[in-house]
């Protein structure tokens, strides 16, 4: 009997693949930004505050040299004319001896005598009180933004992929025949 055989080779490749390759390389946009605030300058000077008390002073009997000079003189002058009247007064009750009164003794009691003091109910003046407000020195200065604009870059490198195919063994079939005696 003859037998037949059959030997089949496949085919054999090889592949070289190279992927494709993007390489990007960016540099992002940039916004460079100074600023220069606002400022707000508030100067508040002092006002000023008048108290005049002299009408008070006076009230109270409180007085200013040259004003306290003159009443002193007034009343220093008040008081003599006074106590010449008195010794005058005095005197015509000594020489008055005709009417058999003791001068003496009647001069001795009406000096040991003294009058009560008055009260005298005055209003007190309040003092004279003012203000002057001075205006607030305000300045404003506005404030300013610069800013740059740096645009963002993209460099791309490309490398194309490339597939390279090498037949290592080709395809082939063998037939071939056997007398095989049974």
């Amino acid at each position: 009997m003859i037998q037949i055989n059959i030997n089949t080779q496949p085919i054999r490749t090889d592949y070289n693949i190279q992927n494709a390759k993007l390489n990007l390389q960016t540099t992002p946009p940039k916004m460079l930004m100074e600023t220069t605030p606002a400022t707000l300058e508030i100067a508040q000077p002092r006002g000023e505050l008048t108290i005049d008390h002299t009408a008070y002073r006076y009230s109270i009997g409180l007085k200013n040299i040259a004003d306290f000079s003159q009443d002193n003189a007034a009343l220093g002058k008040q008081t003599a004319m006074e106590t010449v009247a008195r010794i005058v007064e005095e005197g015509n009750q000594m020489a008055s001896i005709e009417n058999g009164s003791n001068a003496v003794a009647n001069i001795a009691f009406n000096a040991s005598i003294s009058n009560v003091p008055e009260i005298t109910w005055a209003p007190i003046a309040a003092p004279d009180i003012q203000y002057q407000a001075k205006p607030a020195q305000i300045n404003a200065y506005a404030g300013k933004v610069d800013f740059t604009h740096l645009k963002g870059e993209v460099q791309g490198d490309y490398r194309p992929g490339k597939v390279d195919i090498k037949v290592i063994q080709y395809p082939s079939i063998e037939f071939s025949t056997v007398d095989v005696k049974v």
